[in-house]
């Protein structure tokens, strides 16, 4: 992880972090180990999106590479999520988790019949096509996957991830919609590193 998160903040000056426009810089909020509160964190999120700093500037890189390796920091030990199945439309405890490599996303079942199921889907960062929220992504929705997020506050942390090969659709539910935004955020840039760098020398 030591050397994938050292290419990260090399990779990272590369690629620009041109990823969305919301500079954030709180920690991993799933991580037990890390002392952030989900408001501080929603009053970056703010704050960002007010143009506090500009993305590119040396010190919002800098926050942006602390926040992306606090979030693969957490996922390498793995982060609760649900995901529901677009075939039946339940939904499962399930939790993620990404390779010391950080090219690898792995989503697996929280409570397998045998560990040979345990493994859901596992996925190239760098073949991910995109990462929708629910108003994205809606139209295009099937009902089953419609059907399950009549509860409340479901739509707001939905998550649908496309594939560059085809493959289906990926529906996940994060804890939060908070959540849900450092998700799309960080993967959007650990993909963008993927694709540019991949396992190799950095230029």
């Amino acid at each position: 992880l030591a050397q994938g998160l050292q290419r990260l903040n090399h990779g990272m000056l590369y690629c620009g972090t041109k990823v969305g426009t919301m500079p954030f810089s709180t920690s991993c909020l799933a991580c037990e180990h890390v002392d952030r509160s989900e408001e501080n964190f929603e009053q970056q999120l703010l704050r960002g999106k007010k143009g506090a700093d500009s993305p590119s500037s040396p010190s919002e890189r800098s926050r942006l590479q602390e926040f992306v390796k606090d979030f693969a920091k957490c996922a390498l030990r793995g982060v609760h999520c649900q995901i529901i199945d677009s075939r039946s439309g339940s939904a499962f405890a399930a939790f993620y988790m990404v390779d010391a490599a950080l090219s690898r996303l792995t989503f697996r079942r929280s409570t397998p019949e045998n560990d040979e199921e345990s493994v859901y889907r596992e996925i190239e960062l760098k073949g991910i096509r995109d990462i929708q929220e629910y108003e994205a992504a809606e139209s295009s929705l099937p009902e089953t996957v419609r059907s399950a997020l009549d509860a409340a506050g479901m739509k707001e942390r939905l998550l649908v991830l496309s594939f560059g090969d085809g493959s289906p659709n990926l529906f996940v539910l994060e804890s939060s919609g908070v959540d849900r935004d450092r998700f799309v955020m960080c993967v959007k840039i650990l993909r963008l590193f993927a694709q540019t760098h991949g396992s190799g020398a950095l230029p």
